[in-house]
């Protein structure tokens, strides 16, 4: 990875993401990670990969996402800030990729996954293997205790994982660690990190 353009997009995301939803710029830094580790065991462009996760989530920084806090879990997908978060995400981007002069090829690419990173089907039908793990990263960070904590603080304990939401939040990631996860060291990972809070079981 370009580690000029790494410093650029950290300095240039950071903002839109702590502008965003609660926690986003540090969930950012630990989809980024864990990128960085599916990239040393699995087939992707280090610089497809590690710039789509930098500012896959800026979206959220320019809609009203209301709607996305207050849905329960299982209708979150259905929110239209969440559709909107990945298309103004993906404008964005593309903008900021080509005002610093990126590979417009790896730009375009970059640009359609951010456009739809939240429909792990519709990547899936990509068939690239650098958008399958721009998925895995991301949701991989739907796991573990910092992703407890996340959750917790955005949506409330006494709501979500912990809370009358509990099943329904149980129920989506037992499903999502079924179809999120193509790769075997994500699949892996995942497990891990689910083992190590208990959260889908």
């Amino acid at each position: 990875m370009n580690k000029t353009l790494e410093n650029w997009l950290k300095d240039t995301a950071r903002p839109f993401l702590t502008k965003g939803r609660g926690g986003d710029w540090d969930h950012t830094l630990r989809a980024v990670e864990y990128g960085r580790y599916l990239l040393e065991h699995e087939e992707g462009d280090d610089n497809i990969v590690i710039p789509a996760l930098y500012l896959h989530d800026i979206g959220w920084s320019q809609v009203d996402f209301q709607d996305f806090l207050q849905a329960s879990p299982g209708q979150k997908v259905d929110t239209p800030s969440l559709a909107s978060h990945m298309r103004v995400g993906a404008s964005l981007a593309g903008k900021i990729l080509r005002d610093y002069g990126w590979d417009p090829v790896k730009t375009l690419v970059i640009v359609e996954i951010i456009a739809i990173h939240d429909e792990p089907d519709r990547v899936s039908a990509m068939e690239n293997p650098s958008a399958n793990l721009v998925v895995e990263a991301d949701r991989l960070d739907r796991f573990g205790p910092e992703s407890v904590k996340r959750y917790n603080a955005l949506f409330g304990e006494d709501v979500y994982l912990m809370g009358r939401h509990r099943d329904e939040s149980t129920a989506y990631l037992q499903d999502g660690m079924r179809r999120w996860f193509k790769t075997k060291t994500a699949r892996a990972l995942a497990e891990k990190l689910r083992r190590e809070t208990g959260i889908s079981d």
